[in-house]
């Protein structure tokens, strides 16, 4: 195999293909994360992606972690991992074999290799591991940007990140993502930086770009447009019932803990008690 020209860019992570044959992601929402390895913008971390047509032998034992019907997790005896994916109850399955070490990758597809071989969940599943080697996670977030400056907007499903967020885009905001954006300190400089991710909410906002965090947000509908500063304590809390924690593997899950202390510690963390009307878009970009 030779190397790809072409990668799947997330934030700070780039998953490197090693395939001769062209990969295509005709989803809308991952067209602007895949492109030329040579694009990359403060990349910190990358993992290479072997391609392999058919499946492989499941481990004749129960998994370490099973996510309903979809994927199972199991801790290999060489050492390594295992990611089984199927995305639906009779589509092609996926497996995924890679190294503790978080450098290789190898990808079994039963269908079409070209056609979007790493798809959710197994890219986000990946980011998890690999946003640990470079102190990054991810939030149940909206990403909003205003003069190059960019905010968090967290909350679980129906605290009104996308309804938000579509205020601000009327506001002439820019939006990179209405339901999960990526946190991460720049390795040279230590700044946090917030990334939009391909994995979008309803109002469909998927933008590959980095930058600067100016804030966090945690979203509460009230009766009133108000920011309020928090504990750090509370923000610590509050910021680990949005994130991605890996809790089926314990190095990756503590370093998604390291990652929000940190974060709690150097970016200001505010709850926004907001209304679900255009006026509170003038609460954010205060802190």
């Amino acid at each position: 195999m030779s190397s790809s020209p072409e990668a799947l860019h997330i934030g700070p992570v780039c998953f490197r293909f090693l395939q001769q044959e062209a990969i295509v992601y005709s989803a809308w929402a991952y067209r602007d994360f895949w492109g030329p390895v040579h694009s990359i913008f403060r990349t910190s971390v990358a993992l290479t992606v072997e391609l392999f047509a058919g499946g492989i032998d499941v481990p004749d034992q129960e998994p370490d972690y099973s996510a309903g019907k979809h994927w199972w997790f199991y801790k290999r005896m060489d050492d390594g991992l295992l990611f089984v994916f199927r995305p639906t109850s009779f589509g092609d399955r996926i497996f995924c074999e890679v190294d503790r070490n978080l450098s290789v990758c190898r990808l079994y597809v039963e269908g079409d290799l070209n056609d979007a071989p790493l798809r959710y969940p197994l890219d986000q599943i990946l980011t998890w591991g690999m946003l640990g080697k470079c102190g990054g996670v991810i939030l149940h977030a909206a990403g909003v940007e205003r003069d190059g400056v960019g905010y968090v907007l967290a909350g679980r499903s129906g605290a009104g990140k996308s309804t938000l967020s579509g205020f601000c885009a009327a506001a002439g905001w820019d939006i990179l993502n209405d339901d999960r954006v990526i946190v991460h300190p720049d390795r040279k400089t230590g700044q946090w930086l917030m990334s939009g991710t391909p994995w979008h909410g309803t109002g469909k906002y998927a933008k590959n770009r980095t930058v600067p965090l100016g804030g966090v947000y945690l979203l509460q509908q009230d009766q009133e447009n108000v920011a309020e500063e928090i504990a750090l304590r509370e923000a610590r809390y509050a910021l680990m019932d949005v994130a991605g924690i890996a809790w089926f593997e314990e190095e990756w899950s503590q370093r998604g803990l390291d990652a929000i202390a940190r974060l709690t510690e150097e970016v200001p963390v505010q709850r926004l008690r907001f209304t679900r009307s255009a006026d509170a878009v003038e609460a954010v970009g205060k802190c």
